[in-house]
Protein backbone atom coordinates (compact mmCIF):
# COMPACT_ATOMS: atom_id res chain seq x y z
CA UNK A 1 0.00 0.00 0.00
CA UNK A 2 1.49 3.38 -0.82
CA UNK A 3 1.58 6.06 1.67
CA UNK A 4 -0.78 8.23 -0.23
CA UNK A 5 -3.34 5.44 0.16
CA UNK A 6 -2.39 4.74 3.97
CA UNK A 7 -2.54 8.58 4.54
CA UNK A 8 -6.47 8.22 3.05
CA UNK A 9 -7.58 5.34 5.06
CA UNK A 10 -6.07 6.73 8.27
CA UNK A 11 -7.63 9.80 7.44
CA UNK A 12 -11.17 8.45 6.83
CA UNK A 13 -10.77 6.20 10.39
CA UNK A 14 -9.66 9.46 12.43
CA UNK A 15 -12.40 11.85 11.06
CA UNK A 16 -14.79 8.60 12.07
CA UNK A 17 -13.24 8.55 15.47
CA UNK A 18 -13.73 12.26 15.94
CA UNK A 19 -17.13 12.02 14.81
CA UNK A 20 -17.79 9.22 17.07
CA UNK A 21 -16.36 11.07 20.17
CA UNK A 22 -18.47 14.04 19.18
CA UNK A 23 -21.97 12.04 18.93
CA UNK A 24 -21.28 10.21 22.43
CA UNK A 25 -18.99 12.16 24.80
CA UNK A 26 -20.45 14.29 27.66
CA UNK A 27 -19.59 17.57 26.11
CA UNK A 28 -23.52 18.86 26.79
CA UNK A 29 -22.66 18.61 30.35
CA UNK A 30 -19.57 20.84 30.02
CA UNK A 31 -20.88 23.24 28.24
CA UNK A 32 -23.99 23.16 30.04
CA UNK A 33 -25.66 22.04 27.16
CA UNK A 34 -29.88 21.06 27.45
CA UNK A 35 -30.79 18.21 29.25
CA UNK A 36 -33.95 15.44 28.16
CA UNK A 37 -36.48 13.50 30.08
CA UNK A 38 -35.67 9.72 28.69
CA UNK A 39 -38.59 7.29 29.46
CA UNK A 40 -38.91 3.54 29.09
CA UNK A 41 -40.91 1.94 25.90
CA UNK A 42 -42.80 0.12 29.32
CA UNK A 43 -43.80 2.88 31.45
CA UNK A 44 -43.91 6.16 31.71
CA UNK A 45 -42.87 5.84 35.04
CA UNK A 46 -39.80 4.74 34.41
CA UNK A 47 -37.42 7.38 33.40
CA UNK A 48 -33.86 9.22 33.91
CA UNK A 49 -32.70 12.55 32.88
CA UNK A 50 -30.15 12.36 29.91
CA UNK A 51 -28.11 15.71 28.22
CA UNK A 52 -28.84 15.89 24.29
CA UNK A 53 -25.42 15.66 22.17
CA UNK A 54 -24.44 17.14 19.27
CA UNK A 55 -26.12 15.36 17.06
CA UNK A 56 -28.28 17.28 14.48
CA UNK A 57 -31.46 14.98 14.80
CA UNK A 58 -31.68 14.69 18.67
CA UNK A 59 -31.06 18.19 19.31
CA UNK A 60 -33.59 19.41 16.66
CA UNK A 61 -36.10 16.75 16.90
CA UNK A 62 -36.54 17.17 20.82
CA UNK A 63 -38.67 20.04 21.01
CA UNK A 64 -39.05 20.75 17.29
CA UNK A 65 -36.41 23.29 16.99
CA UNK A 66 -36.09 25.14 20.01
CA UNK A 67 -32.46 25.89 19.62
CA UNK A 68 -31.31 29.16 18.08
CA UNK A 69 -32.00 28.48 14.08
CA UNK A 70 -28.78 28.63 11.50
CA UNK A 71 -26.58 26.92 14.72
CA UNK A 72 -27.29 23.36 13.27
CA UNK A 73 -28.08 21.57 10.48
CA UNK A 74 -30.97 18.78 10.25
CA UNK A 75 -30.46 15.24 8.30
CA UNK A 76 -32.96 15.15 5.81
CA UNK A 77 -35.01 12.12 6.92
CA UNK A 78 -35.09 12.86 9.91
CA UNK A 79 -36.48 16.71 8.89
CA UNK A 80 -38.89 14.97 7.00
CA UNK A 81 -40.11 13.50 10.01
CA UNK A 82 -40.45 16.50 11.50
CA UNK A 83 -42.27 18.62 9.01
CA UNK A 84 -44.63 15.20 8.66
CA UNK A 85 -45.77 15.50 12.32
CA UNK A 86 -46.74 19.06 11.61
CA UNK A 87 -45.79 19.96 15.07
CA UNK A 88 -43.05 22.47 14.10
CA UNK A 89 -44.40 26.39 15.00
CA UNK A 90 -44.61 28.97 12.15
CA UNK A 91 -41.60 30.52 13.38
CA UNK A 92 -39.39 27.63 12.95
CA UNK A 93 -40.64 26.38 9.89
CA UNK A 94 -38.52 28.09 7.82
CA UNK A 95 -35.25 27.56 10.03
CA UNK A 96 -36.78 23.87 9.81
CA UNK A 97 -35.84 23.68 6.53
CA UNK A 98 -33.09 25.77 5.89
CA UNK A 99 -31.28 23.02 7.78
CA UNK A 100 -32.36 20.15 6.07
CA UNK A 101 -31.39 22.15 3.01
CA UNK A 102 -27.90 23.07 4.68
CA UNK A 103 -27.58 18.99 5.03
CA UNK A 104 -28.56 18.23 1.42
CA UNK A 105 -26.50 20.81 -0.49
CA UNK A 106 -23.59 19.17 1.37
CA UNK A 107 -24.72 15.55 0.29
CA UNK A 108 -25.51 17.07 -3.24
CA UNK A 109 -21.86 18.43 -3.34
CA UNK A 110 -19.67 15.63 -1.82
CA UNK A 111 -22.22 12.50 -2.02
CA UNK A 112 -23.28 10.67 0.99
CA UNK A 113 -20.11 11.00 3.07
CA UNK A 114 -22.24 10.55 6.54
CA UNK A 115 -23.11 7.33 6.32
CA UNK A 116 -18.85 6.56 5.53
CA UNK A 117 -17.18 9.33 7.29
CA UNK A 118 -19.26 10.99 9.78
CA UNK A 119 -22.05 7.95 11.05
CA UNK A 120 -21.43 7.00 14.90
CA UNK A 121 -23.33 3.37 14.21
CA UNK A 122 -21.46 3.11 11.03
CA UNK A 123 -18.51 3.37 12.67
CA UNK A 124 -18.72 1.22 14.93
CA UNK A 125 -20.39 -1.59 13.01
CA UNK A 126 -17.14 -1.06 10.47
CA UNK A 127 -14.90 -1.76 13.75
CA UNK A 128 -16.89 -4.99 14.72
CA UNK A 129 -16.86 -5.70 11.05
CA UNK A 130 -13.01 -5.52 10.79
CA UNK A 131 -13.11 -7.21 14.42
CA UNK A 132 -14.61 -10.34 13.10
CA UNK A 133 -12.49 -10.22 9.66
CA UNK A 134 -9.38 -10.53 11.29
CA UNK A 135 -10.12 -13.12 13.90
CA UNK A 136 -12.98 -15.16 12.96
CA UNK A 137 -12.05 -16.33 9.52
CA UNK A 138 -15.03 -19.05 9.30
CA UNK A 139 -17.84 -16.19 9.92
CA UNK A 140 -15.88 -14.16 7.26
CA UNK A 141 -16.03 -16.82 4.86
CA UNK A 142 -19.50 -17.08 5.47
CA UNK A 143 -20.07 -13.69 4.90
CA UNK A 144 -18.71 -13.47 1.48
CA UNK A 145 -20.07 -16.50 0.31
CA UNK A 146 -23.39 -14.73 1.50
CA UNK A 147 -22.61 -11.72 -0.07
CA UNK A 148 -21.33 -12.82 -3.63
CA UNK A 149 -25.25 -14.93 -3.60
CA UNK A 150 -26.85 -11.68 -3.08
CA UNK A 151 -25.18 -10.08 -5.67
CA UNK A 152 -25.70 -12.72 -8.06
CA UNK A 153 -29.29 -12.16 -7.34
CA UNK A 154 -29.44 -9.16 -7.79
CA UNK A 155 -27.98 -9.21 -11.44
CA UNK A 156 -30.42 -11.91 -12.49
CA UNK A 157 -33.16 -9.22 -11.58
CA UNK A 158 -31.42 -6.79 -13.60
CA UNK A 159 -31.46 -8.94 -16.39
CA UNK A 160 -35.67 -9.31 -15.88
CA UNK A 161 -35.71 -5.05 -15.19
CA UNK A 162 -34.61 -4.34 -19.15
CA UNK A 163 -37.95 -5.56 -20.42
CA UNK A 164 -40.07 -3.12 -18.40
CA UNK A 165 -40.96 0.18 -19.10
CA UNK A 166 -39.91 2.64 -16.80
CA UNK A 167 -36.11 2.43 -15.36
CA UNK A 168 -36.79 3.66 -12.22
CA UNK A 169 -38.18 0.45 -11.17
CA UNK A 170 -34.57 -0.75 -10.57
CA UNK A 171 -34.79 2.56 -7.59
CA UNK A 172 -38.70 2.13 -6.50
CA UNK A 173 -39.66 -1.53 -6.62
CA UNK A 174 -36.66 -4.07 -7.33
CA UNK A 175 -35.71 -6.29 -4.16
CA UNK A 176 -33.04 -4.64 -3.51
CA UNK A 177 -33.16 -3.34 -0.44
CA UNK A 178 -36.38 -4.00 0.09
CA UNK A 179 -36.45 -4.30 3.46
CA UNK A 180 -34.99 -0.40 3.54
CA UNK A 181 -37.66 1.07 1.98
CA UNK A 182 -40.53 -0.70 3.39
CA UNK A 183 -39.16 0.87 6.63
CA UNK A 184 -38.60 4.20 5.57
CA UNK A 185 -42.39 4.65 3.71
CA UNK A 186 -43.81 2.45 7.00
CA UNK A 187 -41.57 5.29 8.79
CA UNK A 188 -43.05 8.35 6.98
CA UNK A 189 -46.92 7.00 7.09
CA UNK A 190 -46.54 6.80 11.28
CA UNK A 191 -45.13 10.12 11.89
CA UNK A 192 -47.65 11.41 10.04
CA UNK A 193 -50.65 9.51 12.28
CA UNK A 194 -48.99 9.67 15.62
CA UNK A 195 -47.70 13.04 14.69
CA UNK A 196 -43.92 12.32 16.36
CA UNK A 197 -41.05 11.29 14.20
CA UNK A 198 -41.69 7.59 14.32
CA UNK A 199 -38.14 6.16 13.07
CA UNK A 200 -36.58 7.93 15.46
CA UNK A 201 -37.67 6.15 18.43
CA UNK A 202 -35.56 3.11 17.36
CA UNK A 203 -32.83 4.67 15.17
CA UNK A 204 -29.52 3.22 16.43
CA UNK A 205 -27.87 6.39 15.15
CA UNK A 206 -30.75 8.17 17.38
CA UNK A 207 -30.25 6.29 20.56
CA UNK A 208 -25.98 5.80 20.42
CA UNK A 209 -26.32 10.19 19.80
CA UNK A 210 -29.06 10.90 22.08
CA UNK A 211 -27.15 11.32 25.31
CA UNK A 212 -28.54 8.47 27.34
CA UNK A 213 -24.61 6.51 27.12
CA UNK A 214 -22.77 9.30 28.35
CA UNK A 215 -20.32 8.93 30.86
CA UNK A 216 -22.46 11.32 33.12
CA UNK A 217 -25.52 9.26 32.43
CA UNK A 218 -24.02 5.75 32.66
CA UNK A 219 -23.16 7.10 35.93
CA UNK A 220 -26.67 7.43 36.96
CA UNK A 221 -27.29 3.95 35.65
CA UNK A 222 -25.65 3.05 39.26
CA UNK A 223 -28.35 5.06 40.97
CA UNK A 224 -31.43 3.67 39.65
CA UNK A 225 -33.06 0.62 40.88
CA UNK A 226 -35.68 -2.28 40.10
CA UNK A 227 -37.51 -1.71 36.94
CA UNK A 228 -35.72 1.18 36.12
CA UNK A 229 -33.02 -0.87 34.94
CA UNK A 230 -34.90 -1.87 31.71
CA UNK A 231 -33.58 1.71 30.78
CA UNK A 232 -30.20 0.88 30.07
CA UNK A 233 -31.85 -2.81 28.77
CA UNK A 234 -33.79 -0.79 25.99
CA UNK A 235 -30.90 1.47 25.43
CA UNK A 236 -27.89 -0.95 24.20
CA UNK A 237 -30.44 -3.33 23.00
CA UNK A 238 -31.30 -1.88 19.50
CA UNK A 239 -27.92 -0.60 18.75
CA UNK A 240 -26.70 -4.18 19.58
CA UNK A 241 -29.46 -5.57 17.58
CA UNK A 242 -27.81 -3.33 14.26
CA UNK A 243 -24.26 -4.48 14.83
CA UNK A 244 -25.26 -8.42 15.29
CA UNK A 245 -26.64 -8.09 12.38
CA UNK A 246 -22.85 -7.55 10.60
CA UNK A 247 -22.64 -11.51 11.76
CA UNK A 248 -24.74 -12.05 8.30
CA UNK A 249 -23.44 -9.63 6.21
CA UNK A 250 -20.86 -6.64 6.26
CA UNK A 251 -22.50 -3.76 7.43
CA UNK A 252 -26.36 -5.51 6.96
CA UNK A 253 -28.09 -2.68 8.90
CA UNK A 254 -26.50 0.10 6.71
CA UNK A 255 -26.87 -1.61 3.36
CA UNK A 256 -30.25 -3.71 3.55
CA UNK A 257 -32.09 -1.77 6.40
CA UNK A 258 -31.23 1.84 7.59
CA UNK A 259 -33.57 4.20 5.97
CA UNK A 260 -31.34 7.16 6.67
CA UNK A 261 -29.10 5.44 4.08
CA UNK A 262 -31.50 5.35 1.51
CA UNK A 263 -32.54 8.93 1.64
CA UNK A 264 -29.15 9.99 1.85
CA UNK A 265 -28.49 7.62 -1.49
CA UNK A 266 -31.29 9.29 -3.23
CA UNK A 267 -30.14 12.41 -2.79
CA UNK A 268 -26.23 11.90 -3.77
CA UNK A 269 -27.81 10.92 -6.98
CA UNK A 270 -27.44 14.16 -8.37
CA UNK A 271 -23.37 14.40 -6.74
CA UNK A 272 -21.12 15.71 -9.61
CA UNK A 273 -18.02 15.60 -7.85
CA UNK A 274 -14.97 12.72 -6.44
CA UNK A 275 -15.91 9.71 -8.10
CA UNK A 276 -14.50 6.49 -8.38
CA UNK A 277 -13.93 5.12 -11.81
CA UNK A 278 -12.06 1.94 -13.18
CA UNK A 279 -9.39 1.82 -15.46
CA UNK A 280 -9.65 -0.71 -17.74
CA UNK A 281 -6.31 -0.50 -19.50
CA UNK A 282 -4.73 -0.97 -15.62
CA UNK A 283 -7.52 -3.72 -14.04
CA UNK A 284 -6.49 -7.30 -14.08
CA UNK A 285 -10.28 -8.03 -13.95
CA UNK A 286 -10.56 -6.88 -17.49
CA UNK A 287 -6.95 -7.29 -18.77
CA UNK A 288 -3.44 -7.82 -18.19
CA UNK A 289 -2.00 -4.70 -16.99
CA UNK A 290 1.62 -3.72 -19.45
CA UNK A 291 2.98 -2.17 -15.83
CA UNK A 292 2.80 -5.83 -14.14
CA UNK A 293 6.46 -7.70 -14.31
CA UNK A 294 4.33 -10.91 -15.08
CA UNK A 295 2.95 -9.50 -18.42
CA UNK A 296 5.34 -11.47 -21.09
CA UNK A 297 4.32 -14.82 -19.20
CA UNK A 298 0.45 -13.75 -18.93
CA UNK A 299 -0.41 -14.74 -15.71
CA UNK A 300 -3.88 -13.23 -15.40
CA UNK A 301 -6.30 -16.14 -14.48
CA UNK A 302 -4.33 -16.35 -12.09
CA UNK A 303 -3.93 -12.75 -10.93
CA UNK A 304 -8.01 -12.53 -10.97
CA UNK A 305 -8.66 -15.61 -9.02
CA UNK A 306 -6.32 -14.00 -6.52
CA UNK A 307 -7.50 -10.55 -6.63
CA UNK A 308 -11.70 -11.60 -7.02
CA UNK A 309 -12.36 -8.20 -7.32
CA UNK A 310 -11.09 -6.63 -4.05
CA UNK A 311 -12.36 -3.41 -4.73
CA UNK A 312 -15.79 -4.38 -5.24
CA UNK A 313 -15.69 -7.04 -1.93
CA UNK A 314 -14.77 -3.73 0.60
CA UNK A 315 -17.25 -1.43 -0.88
CA UNK A 316 -19.26 -1.27 1.92
CA UNK A 317 -22.53 -0.51 -0.83
CA UNK A 318 -21.55 -3.60 -3.26
CA UNK A 319 -21.27 -1.09 -6.30
CA UNK A 320 -20.18 -3.35 -9.51
CA UNK A 321 -17.58 -1.28 -9.70
CA UNK A 322 -15.50 -2.98 -12.49
CA UNK A 323 -18.69 -3.46 -14.71
CA UNK A 324 -18.81 0.54 -14.57
CA UNK A 325 -22.03 0.42 -12.16
CA UNK A 326 -24.26 2.80 -10.85
CA UNK A 327 -22.39 5.34 -8.43
CA UNK A 328 -25.84 6.53 -7.03
CA UNK A 329 -25.05 4.97 -3.54
CA UNK A 330 -21.47 5.63 -3.27
CA UNK A 331 -20.28 6.72 0.02
CA UNK A 332 -16.83 8.37 -1.06
CA UNK A 333 -15.69 6.00 1.88
CA UNK A 334 -12.54 5.37 -1.12
CA UNK A 335 -11.72 2.02 0.08
CA UNK A 336 -11.83 0.34 -3.40
CA UNK A 337 -9.14 3.08 -4.50
CA UNK A 338 -6.95 2.27 -1.44
CA UNK A 339 -7.39 -1.35 -1.62
CA UNK A 340 -6.61 -1.86 -5.81
CA UNK A 341 -3.57 -3.35 -5.95
CA UNK A 342 -3.31 -2.19 -9.55
CA UNK A 343 -4.03 1.57 -9.26
CA UNK A 344 -6.38 0.93 -11.95
CA UNK A 345 -9.18 3.03 -9.74
CA UNK A 346 -9.12 6.93 -9.98
CA UNK A 347 -11.16 9.22 -8.73
CA UNK A 348 -12.89 11.95 -10.93
CA UNK A 349 -13.66 15.33 -9.70
CA UNK A 350 -16.03 16.37 -12.01
CA UNK A 351 -18.15 14.02 -13.22
CA UNK A 352 -22.23 13.64 -14.92
CA UNK A 353 -24.49 13.23 -11.88
CA UNK A 354 -26.13 9.22 -11.70
CA UNK A 355 -29.81 10.90 -11.74
CA UNK A 356 -29.05 12.43 -15.18
CA UNK A 357 -28.59 9.05 -16.39
CA UNK A 358 -31.68 7.67 -14.67
CA UNK A 359 -33.58 10.25 -16.12
CA UNK A 360 -32.01 9.92 -19.53
CA UNK A 361 -33.29 6.41 -19.51
CA UNK A 362 -36.69 7.29 -18.65
CA UNK A 363 -37.15 9.96 -21.66
CA UNK A 364 -35.95 7.04 -24.12
CA UNK A 365 -37.89 4.44 -22.41
CA UNK A 366 -41.53 7.08 -22.87
CA UNK A 367 -39.99 8.49 -26.26
CA UNK A 368 -39.46 5.20 -28.11
CA UNK A 369 -43.35 3.82 -28.52
CA UNK A 370 -43.93 7.88 -29.93
CA UNK A 371 -40.72 7.37 -32.54
CA UNK A 372 -42.33 3.94 -33.58
CA UNK A 373 -45.88 5.42 -34.34
CA UNK A 374 -44.22 8.07 -36.29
Amino acid sequence: MTPRKKFIRYLRWTVKAVFLLLFILPIPFIIEGQLIEVKSFFSTKIYTIVPITLSPDSIWLSYYGNVNPGLWILEPFGGLQVLLTGQVGTRLLLPTIIAILIFAAIIILLGNIFCSWICPMGTIIDSFDTFLGKFFPKIEAKREERRLQSKQNREGEKIREVCLTCPLYMKLLSKNKILAKGITVSSLIATIFLRYPAFCIICPIGIVSRGMIHLKSIKTAFAIKGKQLILWLEMFTIPAIAILLSLKERRYWCRKLCPVGIFLSSISALNPLFKPRVNENKCIMHSCPENCKDYAVDYCAICRIADAKKCEKVCPVDIDLVNHGSLANCTKCLECYVACDYNAITIDFLSKPEAFSIISQFYNKVRRPFKKVC
